[in-house]
């Protein structure tokens, strides 16, 4: 078995690389993420779909749960109504023939929900299980090549970029790649924090549009108060 700390020794150290030399290195670790990307986003879209499945259960519970309702209803204001109002059992009738409609949705909803349980998801359970083994194998395939690099370059942003960066020629080296990367990682972050801070101001801006009016209203109450007050403790000092 191949150890990869002795074929590590094998290379250079990707600061004494020359730019031809990093795109080599790089471009099959730029593959090699996308490929976990792609592989991730078919897990996710999986995991998305047995929360679905279980949406429709609730959904198909809860209009089963309605009709039963609108029909119990519509049965106890035939009963109660029926002796003083002869039109209550057409009023229950109609009811009842509206409850059909989330009878129907829900019976449907519950045959969605069974029907990816006795189908969909035995089939899918294996194929999530064999996409993480996939992401696996395909991490220890990158593991050699990942530990030449400094740790905050060990990510699939990260090596895109550097690898642009040698590609267009911008970067002479590897030293020049990560810089690069450390500069344009930094103004996002930058970017983002301003970004935060005017949607927090913009927040917090809503919350004082919202509150003034009560506040304004609070304010004119106690300024009425306060003239009633006074008025009363002028009203006294008269009389005495």
């Amino acid at each position: 078995m191949n150890d990869p700390v002795a074929a590590n020794n094998q290379i250079p150290s990707v600061g004494r690389m020359t730019p031809t030399q990093l795109i080599e290195l790089l471009q099959p670790l730029d593959e090699q993420f996308e490929q976990i990307e792609t592989i991730e986003h078919g897990i996710q879209t999986a995991h998305e779909v047995m929360k679905k499945n279980e949406t429709e259960y609730d959904i198909g519970m809860a209009c089963l749960l309605l009709a039963g309702l609108i029909g119990a209803g519509a049965l106890l204001y035939a009963c109660v109504s029926e002796p003083w109002n002869h039109d209550a059992p057409v009023a229950s009738l109609i009811a009842g023939l509206i409850g059909i409609i989330p009878l129907l949705v829900g019976l449907n909803q519950l045959r969605v929900y069974r029907h990816n349980i006795d189908t969909v998801f035995p089939a899918l359970y294996p194929a999530i299980a064999a996409d993480e083994q996939s992401i696996d194998t395909i991490r220890k395939t990158m593991r050699p090549t990942l530990l030449l690099l400094p740790v905050t370059c060990r990510n699939g942003e990260a090596n895109a970029y550097i690898l642009q960066m040698l590609i267009c020629g911008r970067a002479d080296g590897f030293n020049t790649a990560v810089t690069l990367w450390e500069e344009h990682e930094h103004r996002r972050r930058m970017e983002q924090y301003e970004q935060d801070k005017v949607t927090e101001a913009r927040k917090q801006t809503t919350a004082l549009a919202i509150s003034a009016p009560a506040q304004a209203s609070q304010a004119f109450e106690a300024r009425r108060q306060t003239r009633e007050l006074r008025g009363l403790r002028d009203d006294l000092n008269n009389r005495h």
